[in-house]
């Protein structure tokens, strides 16, 4: 089943006790903002980050911009906190931190009680990693999973890099493939104004089918919207292709030759995402 979809191109984490951040991320061009109540706050200011956020979500306009928080692990007593201080008919989505089995997906779902909020699930360890598919089934409410290398690689006692990660990362992207949801890459740590090698990363992590990253930084933005967005040749492209096999399917033709490719039903669809992707990112 198809899961409903938006622009993800960058999710940017944002710590829930610093209001005037959450402000300002509120001003800049991500797709979707997470405000953060787990890792990037301290244990003894994590109730004024709730109250902080909560006000937030109330106050500020968001525009087109999703709305997220990521929530601490689910059963644990801050959890619980959490969604009892959120006013979650103001969110649009839930961050949730590492996820390793579809139960505590399951159990997200019976305390939400049919409330219409997205979860996007964190998987950050080998076992989260391994249960990929199962997590990716557990839920309909699961709209994206994103990939945490810290832990994985502290378990697993490899490097953050490429070839290090990559087979966690096409194990994520193929588990989204699977059930039709969204795969989002971790953050490009190695310089957080390294504006070519953020762009470079993204364009990996799209190659590998991720449809969007995390960032730390409002300067990780630009290049990674830039790199998930298809370019006006790649739009002309798509469009050419679905409009040759819409013609030749009116002759009652199954494939269409355009620009010395073959075009089948098994591309349109691609084509016509990589369409309605251009469109979303210029209505921003």
């Amino acid at each position: 089943m198809t899961k409903p979809w938006r622009l993800r191109r960058s999710m940017m984490i944002t710590p829930g006790h610093r209001r005037e951040r959450l402000e300002k991320a509120a001003t800049l061009q991500a797709d979707s903002l997470a405000f953060d109540l787990e890792d990037g706050v301290p244990p003894s200011r994590k109730e004024e980050a709730r109250a902080t956020i909560a006000a937030v979500l109330r106050e500020v306009s968001f525009g087109r911009r999703e709305r997220a928080v990521r929530i601490n692990g689910i059963g644990t007593e801050d959890f619980a906190r959490d969604l009892a201080a959120l006013p979650l008919d103001h969110l649009d989505a839930l961050l949730v931190p590492k996820v390793e089995s579809a139960a505590q997906l399951q159990q997200l779902d019976a305390t939400l009680a049919g409330r219409d909020i997205g979860i996007i699930a964190t998987l950050e360890t080998p076992r989260g990693v391994l249960n990929a598919l199962a997590i990716a089934d557990a839920s309909p409410n699961l709209v994206g999973m994103f990939f945490g290398p810290g832990d994985y690689t502290l378990q697993t006692g490899g490097a953050l890099t490429a070839r290090a990660l990559e087979f966690p990362r096409a194990t994520i992207a193929a588990a989204c493939g699977a059930v039709g949801i969204q795969a989002i890459d971790a953050p490009f740590l190695l310089g957080l104004r390294d504006v070519e090698g953020t762009h470079a990363d993204a364009l990996a992590a799209k190659e590998l089918g991720f449809s969007g990253k995390v960032v730390f930084h409002p300067d990780q933005i630009a290049p990674i919207n830039a790199a998930f967005t298809p370019d006006a040749a790649e739009v002309a492209k798509a469009r050419r292709f679905v409009a040759a096999y819409r013609e030749a399917a009116a002759r009652g033709e199954a494939v269409a030759l355009v620009d010395g490719e073959f075009i089948a039903m098994d591309l349109v669809p691609r084509m016509e995402r990589i369409i309605a992707l251009s469109e979303e990112a210029a209505a921003i």
